[in-house]
């Protein structure tokens, strides 16, 4: 073959990154295109490596989206401009996913191709419904059939009267649409209508939903959830009987739901880490950009000297000691410039990052308090006189915390060593992230997001009040409340314990345990 790139046939799996194989995430971190179709989880299409193309070729049952003979000339075209290309193909490439098509198409262009298996859906939907494809007693043979053949063939070549008795257990992909007309065809092909029918719709996803009956009793199960629509997988047999003694998935407390969570630009969010695992359906929103300052060479040199010189040197955040670690080493410096200074972390968060460059923190104020509240902890410690130094935001200088430290007779310095402004966000950009669908929460974490949550909306057109329309609000500490109460929002989501990532995860599956 001609020398190009390589198209790699990637199968995506039925859900998230932990079903992706790892082959699949190599390949994604070594991307120069993404080619990607719509149920693809926005998860793994953001494996791919910065400044990876993407692109979105999904269609939807009823819309043809992308042909796919402009996917096949898409996929053609990038084999010859890029080096790596992944198509990344929900389920398993070569199961129902025409992939047979676009490896002609590259193969007739000389184009090299490789194919990456991937989890199937027919799969997954077997394995998290607990219901065996196969039983030793029960099923010694497993047909899987597509319920939505192509609309390019003349006639159904699916013969459902020789699926009725030709095989124990029937998978259909696809057949949600046409399941009444398949039960019907089955049964007046002579399976019996007390054959169990499971019907497992997001199979792998937290959002799962199973529903059984048999194959006279499912359209009556079907007519009391009429929102039980695509994609599904249909399970017939006697092996669906096992599912009572082999279910163990259990549906996590924030499937469904899906929250908006503002967070930094560049930030990997423990809160969609500790969320997702919840399953919750998270988008993301990069509401601050952190942009390091630099005070001049003779201001770096003199800090670095008289950093040891300090009482207590206090961190509000991990990019306060991210920037002081930074400026440390543009002068040839370490942990040991610190001195005999003491050092209070405020947050789990910032306490990770000190302690991950080698400072276990002298002081740990208790998760429930803010900044505002940091100077109680300080009552049992003398300051008259103390030298303070705090790192930190330049929006912040002069705050509730430096105040309350001068009076009680510290000598406070506020060096501001980076700031917090609005991060680049186009229309298109906006509207990507937000997506068609309603927002069930949105989460702020610090003032600033709110504010700037407000700013990139206005600024990109939309109306915040539109956007937010009916979304529940939730905020991790009373400051941040105060900030969108401010700004006219109705505050539902409040941490009782503690204003921490783990107090507002506690306070999410609280909200997400109510009817």
């Amino acid at each position: 073959m001609a020398t190009h790139g390589t198209v790699y046939l990637v199968g995506a799996g039925p859900g998230g990154p932990d079903l992706l194989t790892r082959r699949g995430a190599d390949l994604l971190a070594q991307a120069d295109c993404v080619i990607y179709d719509r149920l693809v989880d926005p998860r793994i299409v953001a494996l791919a490596a910065s400044g990876c193309e993407r692109i979105d070729v999904g269609k939807t049952v009823g819309d043809e989206g992308s042909t796919q003979h402009a996917i096949n000339t898409l996929l053609v075209k990038k084999g010859r401009q890029y080096r790596t290309v992944v198509r990344l193909k929900g389920g398993d490439p070569l199961i129902f996913g025409r992939g047979t098509e676009e490896l002609t198409a590259l193969g007739r262009a000389k184009i090299r191709f490789e194919i990456v298996p991937g989890v199937s859906s027919v799969q997954a939907a077997g394995a998290y419904a607990g219901i065996p494809l196969t039983d030793r007693v029960l099923s010694s043979s497993v047909t899987i059939v597509t319920g939505q053949e192509s609309a390019t063939k003349s006639h159904s070549t699916v013969s459902w009267r020789a699926m009725a008795r030709g095989s124990d257990t029937l998978v259909i992909s696809m057949g949600r649409e046409r399941l009444t007309a398949i039960v019907q065809e089955l049964r007046q092909a002579g399976r019996a209508a007390a054959t169990p029918i499971a019907l497992v719709r997001w199979a792998g996803r937290p959002q799962q939903v199973v529903l059984t009956g048999t194959l006279a009793t499912i359209e009556s199960v079907l007519a009391k959830h009429p929102e039980f629509g695509s994609p599904v997988v249909t399970i017939i047999g006697d092996v669906v009987t096992l599912r009572e003694q082999c279910q163990w998935w259990r549906q996590p407390p924030l499937a469904g739901r899906r929250i908006v969570v503002t967070r930094a630009e560049g930030d990997t969010s423990e809160l969609v880490q500790r969320l997702e695992a919840l399953g919750a359906t998270c988008v993301e929103f990069p509401a601050i950009a952190v942009v390091p300052r630099r005070l001049g060479t003779k201001a770096e040199q003199a800090l670095a000297a008289q950093l040891g010189a300090y009482d207590w040197v206090i961190f509000t955040s991990a990019h306060g000691v991210k920037a002081v670690m930074a400026l440390l080493a543009r002068q040839g410096k370490d942990t040991r410039a610190f001195g005999a200074a003491k050092v209070c972390a405020i947050g789990p968060k910032t306490t990770a990052v000190l302690e991950k460059v080698g400072i276990t923190p002298d002081l740990v104020p208790p998760s429930a308090f803010s900044t505002r509240g940091v100077t109680a902890v300080f009552r049992k410690i003398p300051l008259s006189g103390a030298k303070v130094l705090i790192p930190r935001s330049s929006l912040t200088i002069g705050d509730a915390l430096a105040q309350g430290l001068r009076g009680r007779g510290a000598v406070v310095s506020e060096i501001p060593l980076y700031d917090t402004i609005l991060p680049e966000a186009p229309k298109q950009v906006l509207r990507q992230r937000l997506g068609d669908g309603p927002m069930d929460i949105v989460t702020f974490t610090s003032a600033s997001t709110v504010r700037n949550f407000f700013l990139l909306l206005e600024r990109a057109g939309f109306s915040p009040r539109q956007v937010l329309n009916g979304a529940r609000i939730a905020c991790i500490g009373p400051q941040t409340a105060a900030a969108a109460k401010q700004a006219g929002l109705a505050v539902h989501i409040l941490p009782r314990r503690s204003w921490t990532i783990d107090g507002l995860v506690e306070a999410l599956v609280a909200e997400g345990a109510k009817p």
